[in-house]
């Protein structure tokens, strides 16, 4: 087997992350599956960029996101709490139905300092 085809079959190879910024904004574009192994090192990446960057808010955007457990849910629980600690606020885009489904579950449009898209006409915050 090459080392590109273990690469292609490795868990943590699944899911990435890609940073940009606009003016206090940090944005982080996750892809792939969120799963135990990849939320770990999500998490690694994206708290590497709020502290080098020092953002007032972080948005994570999952539109690029196929699927995600209850790991995913404490990737951006964690990301909440880092960001409210540092008074700043998160902000998520981009909800296929499936990650929209776990969230609502979960009641994340309760917990503040947590901005969610707008969904059929609603105001953000409200799923």
């Amino acid at each position: 087997m090459t080392e590109n085809q273990t690469q292609a079959t490795d868990y943590r190879a699944a899911a990435r992350v890609a940073f940009s910024s606009e003016g206090s904004e940090l944005v982080a574009r996750i892809y792939g599956e969120i799963d135990h192994h990849a939320a770990r090192r999500l998490r690694e990446q994206i708290d590497t960029e709020v502290f080098r960057r020092l953002p007032g808010s972080l948005t994570l955007d999952l539109s690029a996101v196929g699927f995600m457990d209850s790991s995913g849910l404490g990737l951006i629980l964690g990301r909440l709490n880092l960001m409210t600690e540092r008074k700043g606020v998160l902000r998520l885009s981009g909800l296929n139905p499936p990650v929209a489904r776990i969230l609502s579950l979960a009641g994340v449009e309760r917990l503040p300092g947590l901005l969610l898209p707008e969904r059929d006409g609603a105001p953000a915050g409200v799923f």
